[in-house]
């Protein structure tokens, strides 16, 4: 064992402290922040670029102000756009919030 303890020192223990970001999401919890209610769902949507071209998604859940779109692949989208999901009532203009891989988030607008 002494040898292993020359070669790589001695153990230290760190006491893990919460990052900041653990911070504001606790304090949000704590002051009522609640998060919309979503509705999982798994229904077709098409989304129009103001250059008029359409592409077709599959939409995974969505709340009143807002959605979360999956496409077959990973174009990168603009920052406005209009969206038309009828089949879960949602129509009109959109703000992509964020995009990660073929997924979209978009809020109402």
């Amino acid at each position: 064992m002494s040898i292993l303890t020359r070669l790589l020192g001695h153990r230290k223990t760190e006491t893990v402290t919460p990052s900041r970001i653990e911070d504001v999401t606790s304090s949000r919890r704590s002051e009522g922040y609640a998060r919309p209610l979503r509705a999982q769902v798994y229904r077709e949507a098409t989304v129009t670029l103001e250059s008029g071209y359409t592409r077709k998604g599959i939409v995974l859940d969505y709340s009143e102000s807002g959605l979360r779109i999956r496409f077959p692949n990973n174009e990168t989208m603009p920052r406005q756009l209009s969206v038309n999901a009828r089949s879960v009532g949602i129509s009109g203009r959109a703000q992509v919030v964020w995009q990660k891989g073929s997924e979209v988030g978009l809020k109402l607008i």
